[in-house]
């Protein structure tokens, strides 16, 4: 083998591994890259979360809540309207009483 095929196989191995590195690297840079703006992600979401767990309990309420709360109007309203009954019934008789 010459010294000249010699130099021309060893350039394009050079260029050959140079082009690999440097593919390398900007596979490395992306990844770098993509890792910071899926951490950013998370950590918009993380926030997200916390500030929903905070708002949560304000704006919203537990189905056993729920119940026990209209359990206890309804008992309200069912007094109220039986204590209506038997005013009305009391005024009946009143206007009433004297035309039988």
């Amino acid at each position: 083998m010459e010294w000249g095929n010699v130099a021309a196989w060893a350039a394009a191995f050079t260029a050959f591994v140079a082009v690999n590195a440097s593919t390398i690297q900007w596979l490395l840079r992306r990844r770098d890259e993509q890792h910071q703006r899926d951490s950013s992600r998370v950590d918009e979401l993380e926030k997200q979360v916390i500030e929903l767990c905070v708002n949560l309990p304000l704006e919203y309420v537990r189905r056993e809540d729920w119940i026990r709360f209209s359990g206890t109007l309804d008992a309200k309203l069912d007094a109220m309207r039986e204590e209506m009954r038997e005013e009305i019934a009391e005024v009946k008789e009143r206007l009433y009483a004297g035309r039988n």
